[in-house]
């Protein structure tokens, strides 16, 4: 992408991987919102940058001195992983030194799919990639096919949003979520629906979806969703009391996860938790306009409000478990409903912005 709204394909030298190194084979890249954002001019990048930060591939070469993945797997030429894009940056950046257990707030990371490629990293939109000691990658399961690798990424994204509501507390007096729980989720694309499957894996007894696409409150129905409300069919005060309505009491769920990106959502959203509740905002990792709110409003509902940016790395292994223990029973698959290579990508960017896609894929070596 050498300026936004523009891609081209180019062959560029990749450095030859060293002792300490992978490399990588790239089966698949994900085309996700924060992606559209980038194409659109959303995003304050230095151009050129090779895009693709949900991708998965097949090692092609391990440096002498690598023998473990992330977790301490042993990895292996042949073996399939999961990248995380985001790496450490300076040593003196002040999150890095005193927030260790918040890597993303560090001011300064290396990014595949964000960086300069003249000075940094490819992303995932080529052919291979090498992978330095400080990246993390996890090793898929044996059996696993690669192309859920792809999927690690944004579902990493959607379970920490739904992780940010556990706080410790009492879940059995309503502090903190606990088994049985109820949860909302605002938003029925790929990261509303990877909230709801973790709730769903972490015992929620209620889920509530919502959003303005039928087709996609159908697919939320089989990543775990138990009740589907249609904005479409409610002003916004009415929708407020019909998922009240919903839950025991009328008071409205423990927990709610804006995953829509739509500002005016979270003015929504706030009302929807009981008082004392959980809101967690997810939705807005690029910028997406501005909303008004109520302060009152926090202060009187004395609401739990959580910011969920992103992921720490370890989710990754999370995240690759939750799909190997759902496979089976969410259609995860689904998702990929428009593949396309290097020759369409623009198409897929396209496809992804109108929702047409649920997750767009480029695949660099043809499908």
């Amino acid at each position: 992408m050498n300026e936004p709204g523009r891609v081209e394909r180019r062959e560029i030298e990749i450095p030859d991987p060293g002792p300490d190194d992978v490399l990588l084979r790239v089966e698949l890249s994900g085309i996700c919102g924060t992606d559209v954002h980038m194409y659109n001019g959303g995003m304050d990048l230095e151009f050129p940058v090779v895009p693709g930060h949900e991708f998965a591939g097949t090692i092609r070469n391990v440096g002498e001195n690598v023998e473990e993945d992330s977790k301490g797997a042993e990895i292996e030429e042949g073996d399939n992983l999961a990248v995380v894009p985001a790496m450490p940056g300076g040593s003196d950046d002040w999150y890095a030194r005193n927030m260790p257990g918040r890597p993303r707030l560090s001011k300064d990371p290396d990014r595949f799919g964000f960086d300069n490629v003249d000075e940094q990293y490819a992303g995932g939109m080529s052919q291979h990639v090498v992978l330095p000691p400080k990246a993390a990658y996890y090793r898929l399961p044996d059996g696993m096919d690669v192309e859920l690798g792809a999927l690690i990424e944004p579902l990493s994204v959607g379970m920490h949003a739904f992780e940010r509501s556990m706080q410790p507390g009492i879940p059995h007096i309503r502090e903190g979520f606990g088994i049985g729980r109820s949860v909302a989720v605002q938003g029925a694309g790929p990261v509303g629906l990877f909230a709801i499957c973790s709730a769903k894996a972490a015992g929620a007894g209620q889920i509530i979806a919502i959003d303005a696409i039928d087709e996609r409150l159908k697919l939320a129905e089989e990543f775990g969703a138990t009740d589907l409300i249609d904005l479409t069919e409610h002003d916004s005060d009415e929708l407020v009391t019909t998922v009240k309505q919903l839950t025991n009491g009328n008071v409205g769920p423990d927990v709610v996860i804006e995953a829509a990106g739509v500002p005016q959502a979270i003015k929504q959203g706030l009302e929807l938790p009981h008082d004392g509740g959980t809101y967690v905002e997810a939705g807005h990792f690029a910028y997406n306009g501005e909303c008004e709110i109520n302060p009152t409003r926090i202060v009187q509902k004395e609401l739990n409000i959580y910011g969920s940016l992103a992921y720490p790395p370890t989710q990754f292994e999370s995240a690759i478990e939750l799909i190997d223990q759902l496979e089976d029973e969410v259609p995860f698959r689904k998702l990929f409903n428009y593949k396309t290579t290097f020759e369409n990508a623009e198409d897929a960017y396209e496809a992804q912005e109108s929702g047409e896609a649920y997750r767009a894929t480029v695949h660099p070596h043809g499908f």
